[in-house]
């Protein structure tokens, strides 16, 4: 099938079919959206009982409070890519220790694309043992950025890091939306961004006061989006969808083999006025399109205007894809797409090659 013909499958399929969510091996790839069900968990009081405590402390920050304080520096290649600080003392560039994932922007927060008066990206990282997360915050004017820890609220008084491997990101309102794997969708809250004490360990300190592991600030999980049927799906990837009505998300799974595995996307609706999902009155959210696209090592998505761009690794040693086809850059990951600019941004993940990395949607021939 040409690439044409497949991407205009993708999202013009209306037909509504029994096929097996689980089985790929059909030669019809669509799939009924609603067998692809998230719950929405109760959000997690114990935010409010930790955000007590850092407000009477006077260590509530905004996003801008923490664009403002960036205190690291990205740098512009020959290439235009932006390119993440590397010195002797300090080298996102070619660390082992932690790897970009995802992507997001001001411009997926708020239709306007400016957020708290501040225009940038967010970034997520995963740990070498997917142990703890962090986010980047990325001033676009200025390249300084800032990194911050993300947490979960255990107890009404503590809190620890969250062990996700963070392959996508959404920024959407004052939430922040990061894939768990195997598991579904975390939401972050960032009307609670809390400035943390010095130290090595995360949460409660013996002495008083709270560290995270050397961060300045930590932004807790508010609520959980639980991945509730039987079959597996793995959540690789997710992108924002300002062009649907309503709001939607595309999320994907990132599979090395389409003999051995299916390999699928899924759309779920968004309530704007609330920055979460459409759910039932059971808090079950069923994704209202599903579809088989068995391409793989994808790495991330982004629908635009009933069109798919989707990014494809290649390994270490390759520059990967950007599905529509043109090649594109190392290792690209999660997509995020600025349209006041027509721009799609991506994060390349490979050491000595970590950029954001940025192009024309126009660009992409389909």
């Amino acid at each position: 099938m040409r690439l044409r013909n497949l991407f205009t499958l993708l999202l013009s399929a209306t037909a509504v079919t029994a096929a097996d969510p689980a089985n790929c091996n059909t030669s019809d790839k669509k799939r009924t959206g609603s067998d692809f069900v998230l719950r929405e968990k109760p959000v997690n009081g114990n935010v409010a009982s930790l955000s007590s405590y850092f407000k009477a402390q006077g260590k509530i920050v905004s996003v801008a409070d923490v664009f403002d304080d960036g205190n690291h520096q990205m740098t512009t290649n020959s290439a235009g890519h932006r390119v993440w600080e590397s010195k002797p003392d300090f080298d996102d560039l070619n660390t082992a220790k932690w790897v970009p994932q995802g992507i997001s922007s001001t411009a997926d927060a708020l239709d306007v694309g400016i957020y708290q008066g501040k225009d940038g990206w967010v970034v997520s990282w995963h740990n070498a043992d997917d142990t703890s997360a962090r986010v980047t915050f990325v001033d676009k004017a200025t390249g300084k950025y800032r990194h911050v820890l993300l947490v979960y609220p255990h107890a009404a008084d503590d809190f620890r890091p969250v062990p996700v491997h963070a392959g996508g990101i959404v920024w959407y309102g004052n939430t922040l939306w990061v894939v768990d794997t195997k598991n579904g969708i975390r939401i972050f809250d960032l009307d609670n961004v809390w400035r943390v004490d010095d130290g090595d360990d995360v949460g409660k300190k013996s002495g008083g006061g709270y560290s995270a592991a050397g961060y300045r600030y930590v932004i807790p999980q508010l609520l959980w989006y639980e991945w509730t049927p039987s079959f597996n799906f793995q959540f690789s990837y997710v992108s924002l969808d300002r062009s649907s009505t309503p709001d939607s998300i595309l999320v994907g799974e990132y599979r090395a083999d389409s003999d051995a595995y299916p390999i699928r996307m899924a759309k779920w609706d968004l309530d704007y006025t609330t920055r979460r999902l459409k759910t039932d009155s059971a808090n079950l959210a069923k994704a209202t399109w599903a579809y088989c696209v068995n391409i793989e090592r994808m790495q991330g998505a982004a629908a635009v205007d009933g069109k798919i761009f989707i990014s494809r690794s290649n390994g270490a040693s390759g520059n990967g894809d950007i599905w529509g086809w043109t090649p594109a850059a190392p290792g690209p990951e999660d997509f995020s797409y600025d349209k006041r600019t027509k721009e799609m941004y991506t994060a390349t993940e490979h050491v000595g090659k970590r950029y954001i990395v940025k192009f024309k949607a126009s660009s992409v021939n389909f």
